[in-house]
């Protein structure tokens, strides 16, 4: 069985990248790692560092329209926006029986043997933020959050090669031409949001609620992690499979997530110890080197003011932007 395991990221987070992929294949040598860069090299860094792992340039696999992305996208969004067109070039490309899409701020613990065997029975694997309630008060984040930018994580996702999966991605790749934008009052949450609509308008697709998949600020409520000689469990009973270290800033080591006043590490010391050896892994792979560069991507665009910036706010959707004189 071919299983390929692929990420997105501009070259400022290629640490974490690195991080992520030494991390996946330490548990799952049975794949090939692809890193697909929405930047450009342009000479800055030396791509057989991050040797044996394949990293391409997004200009390498033409996807169609690119260039108005870009236009159109802020950095974030334009990331969000390739990860269906990546993996129908993949698909195409290298043929997989299997492939998995996780973030590069992710941090892998265990076999990802579960979702595998979910894939041979599914076509595509999905995970919730969370399975029970918040706690009735109005520390962040809120149910109503999480309304707002999608039911399921699109950090992850698990994709069997099927007739099934390609229109998946090809109904996806259609909404990432110009819906990609984080624009809440738009109900447009990135790519995320879309993924709400996948259990109802595809077949066969697994909504894996396995505590160990996915650990992060957001389901912190459900899931405490302990450690237990050497390995890592959730609830005492799931092994932890990943970490998904989202909106952790290096400076403020005491924060779980920016997005978050909801948790402490007083609560979950075991996650205080794990993000302190993650940080130290990030530093040790080029931390300071690449979270410096920037995109080759990231036009600068002028802020809008006044009754200019609520015009484009309400064209944003439409890929519109007024600019001002």
């Amino acid at each position: 069985m071919k299983k390929i395991v692929y990420t997105v990221c501009s070259a400022n987070h290629l640490a974490h990248c690195k991080t992520m992929a030494n991390s996946f294949i330490q548990f799952n040598p049975g794949y090939e790692l692809l890193i697909v860069l929405i930047d450009q090299v342009n000479e800055r860094f030396n791509l057989s560092s991050f040797d044996p792992y394949k990293i391409l340039e997004i200009s390498e696999l033409n996807v169609p329209d690119f260039d108005l992305m870009a236009a159109q996208y802020s950095v974030i969004e334009l990331n969000c926006a390739m990860k269906p067109f990546v993996a129908q070039w993949i698909f195409k490309q290298y043929q997989p029986d299997l492939l998995l899409y996780i973030d590069s701020d992710t941090w892998v613990f265990s076999s990802f043997e579960g979702v595998e065997n979910s894939l041979l029975k599914n076509d595509l694997v999905i995970t919730p933020h969370f399975t029970h309630p918040y706690p009735d008060n109005h520390l962040l984040p809120r149910e109503r959050d999480i309304l707002r930018s999608g039911l399921y994580n699109a950090g992850f996702l698990g994709m069997r090669n099927t007739a099934n999966t390609h229109d998946f991605l090809s109904w996806w790749a259609g909404h990432m031409k110009s819906e990609c934008y984080y624009n809440f009052a738009e109900g447009m949450g990135v790519d995320q949001i879309w993924i709400n609509m996948v259990p109802l308008l595809f077949k066969r697709v697994q909504i894996d609620d396995n505590p160990g998949l996915n650990v992060a600020y957001w389901n912190l409520h459900e899931r405490k992690i302990n450690e237990k000689e050497g390995d890592y469990w959730v609830n005492q009973h799931h092994r932890l499979v990943f970490l998904h270290i989202s909106g952790y800033q290096f400076n403020e080591p005491s924060n779980i997530s920016r997005h978050q006043n909801r948790y402490s590490f007083l609560d979950h010391p075991v996650l205080q110890e794990l993000f302190a050896v993650y940080v130290t892994q990030v530093k040790e792979n080029g931390y300071d080197f690449y979270s410096a560069l920037s995109c080759a991507y990231a036009i600068p665009k002028k802020k809008s003011r006044g009754i200019m910036k609520t015009l484009n706010q309400m064209i944003r959707p439409l890929g519109i932007k007024i600019s001002d004189l």
